[in-house]
C-alpha cells in the first residue's frame, strides 16, 4: 500500500498536532509546517501528494499563503476557512485553492475530504504497472519509490513518479513540455511548462549524484529524456 503524504500548514502548534494525528489515523504522512517558507522547504525535500492550509494569523491570509504554495507544487490544495461568502471563495479559488472547506470541520467529513482528493490526485492504478529497470536503478511502482544501485530507496510523490515513469519507460526517448504536459497532467491537472522545469529540478535533486551535471535525466532540444 502506498503512504501518501499530507503537507499541513498550521500556525497554532496545538492544531497542528491534532491535525497530524488526523492524517496519521488515515494511514498518511504529516508534513506540518507554521510559515510558507517552511512549507516550501517540505515541498522541494518531500512532494507532499495533498496540501491543507488551515491558518488564524492576522498578518497572513490563508489564500496568501494558497498563492505562495501554488507557485511550487501542482498537488491539490485545500483551505481551511471561517469565511463562508461568494468573494472569497471566488479569491481563494483564483489563488489556486482546489476546495474551500467552511471551519469547523468534523473528523469524518475531513477524513471524507482527504480521501477524495487523495484518490484524484492519484488516478493511475501503479500497482498494476511493471518495475522499470535501467543501470543501476529500479522503478517499483507498487512501492512508490526508486531503488538506487546502493540499495537507497528514493521516495517519489506522485508527481514525480508519473513524470520518471514517463521518461523511464521511454528510455532515450526525448518529451517536449507539452508532451510531457499532456501525458502527465492530463490525468491530474492543469500543468505548465514552469511546472515540468520545477519536476525535473527536484527529481535530479533526488536521483543525480551531481544535479549540477545531469547524467541520467538529461535536457536535449525540446525537451528532457532518460539516459539509458
Amino acid at each position: 500500500m502506498i503512504e501518501s503524504s499530507i503537507l499541513m500548514v498550521c500556525d497554532e502548534p496545538a492544531t497542528s498536532r491534532i491535525w497530524a494525528l488526523c492524517i496519521t489515523e488515515l494511514n498518511c504522512r504529516p508534513l506540518v509546517a507554521n510559515s510558507v517558507k517552511q512549507a516550501v522547504e517540505i515541498i522541494e525535500e518531500s512532494s507532499p501528494d495533498l496540501m491543507v492550509v488551515d491558518v488564524t494569523s492576522r498578518e497572513v491570509s490563508g489564500i496568501q499563503i494558497c498563492q505562495g504554495l501554488r507557485q511550487h507544487a501542482n498537488a491539490p490544495l485545500l483551505l481551511l476557512t471561517p469565511i463562508h461568502n461568494e468573494t472569497h471563495t471566488l479569491e481563494a479559488y483564483q489563488a489556486g485553492v482546489d476546495d474551500c472547506v467552511i471551519k469547523p470541520i468534523s473528523p469524518a467529513l475531513f477524513f471524507a475530504k482527504v480521501k477524495v482528493w487523495l484518490h484524484r490526485s492519484w488516478t493511475v492504478q501503479v500497482e498494476s504497472l511493471d518495475d522499470l529497470i535501467i543501470g543501476n536503478y529500479t522503478l517499483e511502482p507498487s512501492k512508490h519509490y526508486l531503488l538506487g544501485g546502493d540499495g537507497k530507496k528514493i521516495h517519489l510523490s506522485n508527481l514525480e513518479f508519473r513524470v520518471l515513469y514517463l521518461l523511464m519507460n521511454h528510455p532515450n526517448q526525448s518529451f517536449s513540455n507539452e508532451e510531457i504536459i499532456g501525458r502527465v497532467w492530463g490525468f491530474y491537472g492543469e500543468g505548465n511548462s514552469a511546472l515540468v522545469k520545477n519536476v525535473i529540478y527536484r527529481l535530479r535533486k533526488k536521483i543525480e549524484p551531481n544535479p549540477n551535471e545531469s547524467r541520467y535525466i538529461r535536457t536535449e532540444t525540446g525537451g528532457y529524456l532518460f539516459r539509458k
